[in-house]
């Protein structure tokens, strides 16, 4: 089914009054060893291991916190800071980190969107947490933007949201260059939604995506359980996406997992071929990132050729459907907080 686009141009008028937006809790910092100091940072203990610290323009290690913040020492001693943002700022401020401001703004509304409905997935997953959203590519990066450019993409596509084929917000995934084929969002995570799949030619066509990771059979043979055999177990349009190894047991491990344990930046997507010779594999393939969803490269050379964000999202998303943010404060959304 083709993306339906329920939407008219009156939409994007609406009056900053009317923008759906509400308080979110970001974390900030995870872990810390020590309790944080902020500078001008009115700090108020509320429990044991829960202090807010309010002010104005605060800072810690160098990035800007909100006016209103909490610490939470946690069962095993460390801190996280948490930060109070308005939904919209969050916004905004993910837009500025995961997409280049100078790209074409049809190409930052698609991404606002995506932000916007992947945030909403994830603080759905989290109702009772302290914390609704890590602001690290646990979830999506984030920092405090000034920038007029994004915050006018996340007004432009104010309440736009992506539903899955059940009517579900969708936690809308995406990654740099696909290299030319987006893959099922279910081949790279387990329990993942699909929401279709993509050609890119425009992706496809740049040869500065290329990239090739060799390494001596032994060092690899020994980091996948001391295997002997590897071949390709699963692919997708031409993309690898699982490879069998043979030891004492056959096991076939996923490519995300190869990724992670050699190195996203050598491994950098999924590849298109691996070669063996008498001591050597090398991975082959095109793009950065895992290759599921909205392929950010791709994105911006259609921006550029005129396309709007609907069609962008239709591309990239097919079997998904824009449709506008009704979600209301309920308890499972705006739970009181909870330090566990």
């Amino acid at each position: 089914m083709r993306l339906l686009l329920f939407f008219t141009s009156i939409l994007f008028f609406v009056s900053v009054s009317n923008a759906q937006d509400f308080p979110v809790r970001l974390r900030i910092f995870a872990d810390l060893a020590e309790f944080p100091v902020i500078a001008d940072a009115q700090i108020k203990e509320i429990s044991k291991t829960v202090w807010t610290a309010e002010g104005k323009t605060l800072i810690h290690n160098g990035k800007l916190l909100s006016a209103k913040n909490f610490i939470v020492k946690k069962s095993n001693d460390k801190f996280d800071l948490i930060s109070v943002f308005d939904f919209n700022s969050y916004v905004a401020g993910v837009v500025s980190k995961e997409m280049p401001l100078s790209w074409p703004l049809e190409a930052l509304k698609a991404q606002a969107v995506i932000a916007r409905s992947y945030a909403l997935a994830k603080i759905k997953e989290r109702p009772n947490k302290a914390f609704h959203l890590d602001t690290n590519q646990m979830d999506q990066v984030f920092a405090v933007t000034h920038s007029e450019k994004a915050k006018l993409a996340v007004f432009l596509t104010d309440r736009v949201i992506l539903k899955d084929q059940k009517n579900r917000v969708l936690k809308a995934f995406y990654h740099a260059d696909c290299g030319g084929q987006t893959i099922p969002a279910s081949k790279v995570w387990k329990d993942a939604v699909d929401s279709g799949t993509a050609k890119d030619p425009w992706c496809l066509a740049r040869r500065s995506n290329e990239w090739d990771f060799a390494i001596e059979k032994n060092e690899f043979f020994s980091q996948v359980n001391g295997a002997v055999f590897l071949r390709i177990a699963d692919s997708f349009r031409g993309r690898i996406q699982s490879v069998r190894i043979s030891s004492d047991e056959d096991a076939i491990i996923p490519l995300q997992k190869l990724r992670k344990l050699f190195g996203f930046a050598e491994i950098r997507n999924s590849p298109t071929s691996i070669e063996q010779s008498a001591n050597q594999i090398k991975f082959r393939g095109k793009g950065y990132g895992h290759g599921a969803g909205l392929c950010q490269w791709g994105a911006m050379a259609q921006a550029k050729m005129g396309r709007s964000y609907m069609q962008i999202l239709s591309h990239y998303y097919p079997d998904a459907q824009l449709s506008e943010n009704r979600v209301r404060l309920t308890k499972s959304f705006m739970a009181d907080l909870v330090f566990n």
